[in-house]
């Protein structure tokens, strides 16, 4: 069997994928109104997608950068977004956030945040390295 990495960063985007499971769990559990039914729990496994894509990748040997980013730019999009609807709505209809939300930290927030701290990481790391 391989042994997984356990480099900082792999901890640290999986202590971050943790907090955002655990953030969508709550909202589940304590903020929707209703009860249980199968639309909040398809909608927590939604939520969660995005966190389960950035762990994957996080314990991929040579990709924990990539799932730090993704996890910290979903988890910072996500509680912007729970921010948003639960302290300060704007309108009446700022709970939709929390449907599409899932979405865009599928196809754009979590890559745009992996591909930010690779390319931070290969300028930052370059220019360290030469000095």
């Amino acid at each position: 069997m391989p042994r997984m990495p356990s480099s900082a960063s792999t901890k640290i985007a999986l202590a971050l994928c943790v907090a955002g499971v655990a953030l969508h769990v709550y909202t589940v559990a304590f903020k929707a109104q209703g009860g249980a039914s199968a639309f909040l729990f398809g909608l927590l496994l939604l939520s969660c997608a995005p966190y389960a894509v950035a762990a994957i990748l996080a314990r991929r040997r040579g990709k924990a950068l990539l799932g730090l980013g993704a996890a910290a730019a979903c988890l910072a999009a996500d509680l912007c977004m729970h921010h948003a609807v639960f302290f300060a709505p704007k309108s009446s209809t700022a709970a939709l956030g929390l449907l599409f939300m899932p979405i865009w930290n599928l196809l754009a927030v979590g890559p745009a945040g992996a591909l930010l701290f690779w390319l931070g990481h290969r300028f930052v790391g370059t220019r360290r390295d030469t000095s």
